[in-house]
């Protein structure tokens, strides 16, 4: 589970959608067992019950893994009462890891279902299974228990946060904290969160009002101000997308320059994103909102609002369809990014009385998809100099109706792909003929440059053949082929995990002595990658010690943490860490910005499972901190700026900012464990901006250490009801 300082504005997105998923059905419950997966495939609007009986004070782990549908999980307690909602940032594939401590024994129910049924193109599967029933640790019970004692510390620390606001002298720490406040508070004093909201707003706007538009500072802040109030908006879409439109319309600037063009071009698809959220309860509204914005063009996220749509009122969908069909007809796709987008989108997606009726996620009927795919091969066959456009890239492109396309090619080569990959011979019954003349074009766009060939013919030589085969064919290839050709063959090897060949390939190749050390690291750190991939944890940490700088072992290492804590039992996640840690060497503090991050990382997994160590390995480096911002403060405007009005600057990307966010998240997680040490630690850093950042943290996790992105271990306390 991601782990942040405050809610980003994915989470805040995600959140919102959990709210306004209608209502599903529930299918029989299934008892899990220890070490026995269960696989089911699931659909949008569908919902899986499991259950598990838990005794007082036990431990339980376990995985849900994800197969191209991404899902939600909910923990219930034996009185129904909802215990925490679990979604990690990796989409439709991965793991959903979560760990709970039951205080009160009982039977337990973990409900899986769609994070946004309204995206579900077509259902997917997943395999739950349970990997650790144990008796709680001391830690792990006393967070449990702590809860409410927590949450009643984390509320007075806010209430001193948003005190403390007037005194922060720079403008833009200033904003972002009442911003961050708001958005905590919430749950709690809606009135004061609102407050703080159009206050934010109404401050970046002030802020920008009083520079010059020739200052050199002018643009970057003017960005800034338009994220802040970006971010302001989707907070009060959380709670009321109507309110959050208005807010959007009764801030928008008048355009005077490019960057206020560009600033109406992300409202009008900000616009179209809060109509996908009011869909399920006002369609009507929604479709407004869509057939207005299409009058004034293309936007990017208008398919998503068409299916919304198209979900919650079909007449509307298709009425909304039909206008946007009409529009693509008398636009030229090529010379229009926007519309070339949604043309392809379209067509890869099956159009009504295409599934020999059954249920589809059709948006446009068979006759407008008939005129589309008519138009889009036209316009592609006749392209010539200008119309071609730039070369692009379709990297895996996921078209929906389960089209998937990998190309490097023109605009027109890739609607002919499109239009091949979506109908295949069944555009002979859109237009006679025309399957042949695609397969001709598409053979001569692909395979007429002697190099291409040449490459695709190497390329099948290191996928197919022994390395000593494919050395011998690379031998013969021209001088300027040879090396990148031998680094592909030691690429495919490390992926085959046949690291000795790879490794005997880069000293065969490498002359210079330099570059074949960094050559090698790379091998390390690429096969490092792969054993994390495959779970192998132990594999991979004995490639990372072999990595020779340290810079890019500290990377290594803070590339795998996260996946220790992910799907292992305690006692194996705290060997693997210790190992982990020993490979960062034994000095207490860092030697690195790199150094620095992959310990901030380790101290926060570690807070899961032995808070102590955590606190040791944390404490020393907030010292440091306290000891760069010193030396900062004397460079300042020598090089970087780090400071202005006499505060760090925690907006512009340096690296002392860079380091402040992970020491608030650290913090914040160590918090759930231990309150008042953490809240110390806290107190001990010299700057009062940097302070804030961190009670934020602790605050967050007080306040909601639940929610969607939440820690991993949610406590069944207080379930006496």
């Amino acid at each position: 589970m991601l782990r942040s300082g405050m809610p980003s504005l994915s989470l805040l997105l995600l959140l919102l959608i959990v709210t306004v998923v209608p209502a599903q059905t529930q299918n029989d419950q299934t008892t899990l067992h220890p070490g026995t997966a269960i696989e089911r495939t699931i659909g949008p609007h569908e919902s899986h019950s499991f259950t598990i009986n838990l005794e007082n004070q036990q431990y339980l782990q376990f995985v849900v893994n994800q197969h191209g549908i991404d899902v939600i999980v909910r923990v219930f307690s034996p009185s129904g009462k909802s215990l925490g909602d679990f979604d990690s940032p990796n989409g439709g594939e991965g793991p959903e890891n979560v760990s709970i401590v039951a205080v009160k024994g009982g039977e337990y129910r973990i409900v899986v279902s769609p994070l946004d049924s309204n995206s579900v193109e077509k259902p997917g599967r997943y395999e739950i299974k349970t990997l650790d029933i144990r008796e709680a640790t001391e830690q792990e019970l006393k967070v449990g228990k702590d809860e409410d004692e927590r949450k009643a510390k984390g509320l007075k620390l806010l209430d001193e946060i948003v005190n403390s606001i007037p005194e922060i002298r720079q403008p833009q720490t200033r904003i972002r904290v009442k911003l961050q406040s708001a958005t905590l508070l919430w749950s709690i004093d809606e009135k004061k969160a609102a407050k703080l909201l159009s206050e934010s707003v109404t401050d970046a706007n002030n802020y920008l009002l009083g520079l010059k538009p020739e200052d050199s500072s002018y643009d970057d802040a003017a960005q800034w101000a338009q994220q802040i109030r970006a971010e302001a908006v989707q907070t009060l879409a959380f709670r009321d997308p109507e309110a959050a439109l208005s807010l959007l319309r009764t801030t928008r600037k008048p355009i005077k320059s490019e960057t206020d063009r560009r600033a109406l071009e992300s409202d009008r698809q900000f616009e179209l994103s809060l109509a996908s959220q009011i869909a399920a309860k006002n369609p009507q509204r929604a479709f407004e909102l869509a057939e207005e914005s299409l009058k004034d063009g293309f936007s990017n996220t208008l398919i998503q609002t068409l299916a919304s749509l198209s979900k919650a009122n079909p007449e509307l969908g298709a009425t909304l369809a039909k206008d946007i069909t009409a529009r693509l007809l008398d636009t030229k796709l090529l010379q229009n990014p926007e519309a070339f987008d949604i043309a392809i989108n379209l067509i890869g997606r099956p159009f009504a009385g295409s599934n020999n009726g059954q249920p589809s996620n059709a948006v446009i009927s068979e006759q407008d998809y008939r005129a589309l795919v008519q138009k889009a091969l036209t316009e592609a066959l006749s392209a010539k100099g200008s119309d071609q456009g730039s070369n692009m890239i379709l990297l895996d492109g996921n078209i929906p109706g389960g089209t998937r396309l990998a190309s490097r090619g023109r605009p027109p080569d890739i609607l002919l792909m499109i239009l091949k990959k979506a109908l295949g011979n069944d555009l002979d019954k859109f237009v006679p003929g025309s399957a042949a003349v695609v397969d001709k074009r598409l053979r001569e766009s692909t395979g007429g440059g002697d190099t291409s060939k040449l490459w695709k013919k190497y390329e099948d030589t290191i996928t197919n053949s022994s390395t000593d085969e494919a050395r011998e064919e690379i031998n013969q290839a021209p001088p300027e082929m040879k090396d990148q050709l031998l680094q592909r063959l030691a690429e495919r090897r490390v992926r085959d995990r046949n690291y000795a060949e790879a490794r005997q390939l880069i000293i065969d190749s490498a002359s210079n002595p330099r570059a074949r050390r960094q050559a090698l690291d790379n091998l390390e750190r690429q096969a490092a990658s792969v054993e994390i991939a495959q779970g192998r944890m132990e594999e991979a940490l004995k490639h990372i010690e072999r990595i020779s700088n340290n810079e890019e072992r500290a990377d290594s290492v803070s590339e795998m943490v996260s996946r220790i804590v992910s799907g292992q039992k305690r006692a194996t996640a705290l060997a693997l860490l210790e190992t982990a840690r020993s490979l960062l060497g034994a000095s207490i503090q860092a030697e690195s910005h790199s150094h620095m991050r992959a310990l901030l990382q380790l101290a926060d997994a570690f807070s899961r499972y032995d808070a102590k160590r955590g606190f040791e390995i944390l404490e020393p480096l907030v010292d440091q901190f306290n000891e760069l911002t010193t030396a900062a403060r004397t460079l300042n405007s020598f090089g970087l700026n780090y400071f202005v009005d006499g505060e760090l600057m925690l907006q512009n990307g340096n690296n002392l900012a860079t380091l402040a966010s992970p020491m608030s998240s650290t913090l914040g997680s160590l918090s759930l464990a231990d309150f008042d040490r953490a809240k110390a630690t806290s107190d001990r850093f010299q700057l009062p901006e940097v302070r804030l950042s961190v009670y934020l943290s602790i605050v967050q996790q007080a306040i909601l250490p639940n929610g969607v992105y939440s820690p991993s271990v949610v406590h069944l306390n207080s379930l006496n009801q």
